[in-house]
């Protein structure tokens, strides 16, 4: 027998409908910031919180209820707490995460200062996540980073992005995209990948986002706590070289630590892999108690309603799971906001 979830929600709310939306805000932010701050009405540090307060926090929330509101969905469901606080658990995911994030980050690093010279040297003498123009700004971008950061990436690449390629993809293939995702807007691509992936497990395991928020924050809490103790350093010994980056002792520190951090995070993502398939992503909660058919969307929930026939878009995990071939019929039975579907013993001729 197999077991999943249903919901009609996230068919209807989609990724280009939220990636159009940012497009949209940012520019109706950023373009009259933009006027002020060219008559010198708006300074660069007034500016750069004002706009990243509106554009990657509080216009996200905005369009997430509305969305959310408008298909039935309680926001707030997002955000239950776990049954029970793992504080081991939250303690060994941040310490291995951070031990193999900044691993594998010098290993990239060292691979790419051979590879894109110029790249990385520009990327690597950017500005960090904190900004020490002044006391100010590196109070906002502590803030930004331990508290903005955490709460809205969880929600949108795990909450948002997750539930809704697991309603297309299946479970398995949603959390190794959003975690691509969410890699690709980092600078250690592979390090922020398999830290979403660990924050995707986390978040099937304890049934809450709270939980990866909190290794969320902790882990740029102690990132952000680094880059302030070492900014006079920095500072001191100027710009970083190609030289800093191939040190071959720090290399095989570094990739002494990879491995080191792979003998937790391997088992955890194996065994908690295993739940995903078989478990599916925890149950957001509806608005209103209502009926599943809707016959003028023509939807029950992941079942098609034609005229003459029902079919079923079974995720990739239930069809493993049964053992389907292509010509085996199930039995489904909706039960709540489940569907209960069994592999059907007998044969019936072939629908063409």
């Amino acid at each position: 027998m197999g077991v999943f979830s249903i919901s009609a929600a996230f068919a209807h709310i989609k990724l280009r409908s939220f990636f159009l939306w940012m497009l949209l805000s940012a520019a109706v932010v950023y373009i009259p910031l933009s006027f002020l701050s060219s008559f010198g009405l708006l300074g660069d540090s007034l500016y750069t919180i004002i706009s990243d307060t509106l554009v990657f926090f509080i216009f996200p929330i905005l369009w997430l209820i509305y969305k959310t509101k408008d298909h039935n969905v309680q926001f707030k469901s997002f955000l239950d707490k776990p049954e029970v606080w793992n504080w081991k658990l939250i303690g060994i995911a941040t310490v291995m995460g951070m031990i193999f994030s900044s691993g594998i980050s010098t290993v990239q690093f060292y691979i790419l200062s051979y590879l894109a010279p110029n790249f990385i040297l520009d990327m690597m003498n950017a500005e960090g996540i904190i900004d020490n123009s002044n006391t100010f700004t590196v109070i906002y971008s502590v803030i930004s980073a331990c508290v903005y950061a955490p709460f809205m990436e969880e929600l949108v690449f795990r909450g948002f992005f997750l539930n809704r390629l697991a309603y297309k993809w299946g479970v398995k293939r949603a959390i190794i995209v959003s975690s691509v995702l969410f890699g690709l807007g980092h600078s250690d691509i592979i390090g922020a990948a398999i830290f979403g992936v660990i924050m995707s497990l986390l978040y099937i395991k304890t049934k809450s986002l709270l939980t990866g928020m909190v290794v969320h924050a902790l882990n740029n809490l102690i990132v952000s706590f680094i880059q302030i103790g070492s900014s006079d350093m920095l500072q001191t010994d100027g710009p970083v070289k190609l030289s800093d980056l191939r040190s071959v002792p720090e290399l095989g520190i570094s990739i002494g630590a990879v491995v080191l951090s792979l003998f937790w995070i391997v088992p955890f993502i194996r065994k908690t892999w295993r739940m995903a398939a078989e478990k599916g992503l925890p149950v957001l909660q509806p608005i209103y108690k209502e009926e599943l058919f809707h016959p003028d969307k023509g939807v029950y929930s992941k079942v098609l309603i034609t005229n003459h026939f029902m079919a079923v878009e079974l995720p990739d995990e239930i069809v493993n799971q049964l053992k389907l071939q292509e010509e085996d019929y199930v039995r489904l039975e909706v039960q709540g906001n489940k569907a209960i579907v069994t592999k059907a013993e007998e044969s019936r001729p072939r629908i063409s």
